[in-house]
């Protein structure tokens, strides 16, 4: 999945999350804020340095494209 559809795909699970009564669901400002909020936690809960240039994937990049395309919402 490419950065842009997986901003747009957390962003609008966010969106859609009603709160605890059902009544209110968040603003645009809150969804977006929410979806760069978990993707910083992946971005720090898998620290993906690659200091020696070898073969190993890294997903380092992606997640910082999607924050990115999050933003930009």
């Amino acid at each position: 999945m490419e950065a842009k559809q997986k901003a747009v795909e957390l962003f609008i699970k966010f969106l859609e999350t009603p709160n605890t009564f059902g009544v209110h669901r968040m603003t645009v400002d809150e969804a977006k804020q929410c979806a760069i909020i978990a993707v910083e936690n992946i971005i720090n809960a898998n620290p993906h340095s690659n200091p020696l240039n070898t073969i190993v994937h890294s997903t380092m990049q992606y997640w910082l494209d999607v924050k990115t395309e999050i933003q930009n919402l």
